[in-house]
């Protein structure tokens, strides 16, 4: 039986060859499914604005009887905790006491080792690529991610501090995110991390970028998300956990995976940047090897 992200993945990959009325019901999935897992067709189909004929012929195109049949998909992962973060919580608050502490654990584990194991597979690694190569030409990067994801945009842009120049952690302080792409240009590249439920500054700070000719790279839970048309560059991840967010783990993969392709291409000049780096911190005795303390 399909799970939600075979369904989501058949959605992608047929999405451009879909009619219009068919992409508007497969858009508004990829959007609400827990809308999907909640309501009827007919509600549904009311509240993307179609007749409900069209949520049915969805479901045949993607090889279910109906529509009944896909919403159990969506049921079934909205009882495994991936709805709204309250219930996620409740979920997790309802898991049986005796040996939860281990259960959870592994599939805490399980479920990641499953993301990752995903970024494995050709397309990905030819997106990885596609992203590393616009990053390495760009003047420069804005880096952005937005509450959950925001610790990998911050390891992206302080690991590229040792041995580059040219990035910037759009980082909200002040309600100033989005005032550096203010010098932005279309020689630059920014780089975004967004997952559903899309932060709306970080939908809002790809639009602008793209206006401005920058090109983006895009590392999202989804093909159709709000910021993938714009990308030059698109990263699908996979995210499930029984957590209390979508797993932040495959995004921070992605970061430390784009930084080390990023030194592993910049020659003598990154090396001997990581070089003074190093050296500035041993001045300043950032860590404790370095105090003087025994």
């Amino acid at each position: 039986m399909m799970d939600k992200r075979a369904v989501d993945k058949l959605i992608e990959e047929q999405y451009s060859g879909l009619p219009p009325t068919l992409q508007r019901a497969a858009r508004y999935a990829i959007d609400n499914p827990k809308a999907i897992a909640l309501h009827s067709m007919r509600a549904v189909a009311a509240e993307a604005g179609l007749q409900s004929s069209a949520m049915h012929r969805l479901a045949r195109h993607l090889g279910f009887d109906g529509y009944e049949a896909m919403r159990t998909v969506y049921r079934d992962w909205l009882a495994q905790g991936a709805g709204s973060f309250a219930q996620r919580a409740t979920a997790l608050q309802r898991r049986g006491t005796r040996d939860k502490t281990e259960s959870l654990v592994r599939e805490l584990v399980h479920a990641d080792s499953g993301n990752l194991e995903s970024m494995l597979e050709p397309a990905a690694l030819d997106a990885i690529r596609a992203a590393s190569d616009v990053l390495a030409g760009a003047r420069h990067i804005y880096a952005a991610g937005l509450r959950s994801l925001f610790p990998a945009a911050f390891y992206f842009n302080y690991a590229c501090g040792m041995f580059k120049h040219n990035t910037t952690l759009l980082s909200g302080i002040a309600g100033t995110f989005a005032d550096d792409l203010r010098r932005a240009g279309p020689d630059d590249a920014l780089l975004v991390f967004s997952y559903e439920p899309y932060a709306r500054d970080a939908v809002s700070a790809v639009r602008f970028a793209r206006r401005r000719g920058l090109r983006i790279v895009s590392v999202t839970d989804s093909a159709v998300s709000p910021i993938a048309a714009q990308a030059a560059a698109l990263i699908v991840v996979a995210n499930t956990t029984p957590s209390l967010f979508p797993s932040v783990v495959p995004a921070l993969s992605v970061a430390q995976t784009l930084v080390a392709l990023l030194v592993a291409s910049g020659g003598r000049a990154s090396l001997q940047d990581i070089e003074k780096s190093e050296a500035q911190l041993r001045e300043f005795a950032v860590y404790l090897k370095d105090s003087g303390q025994g």
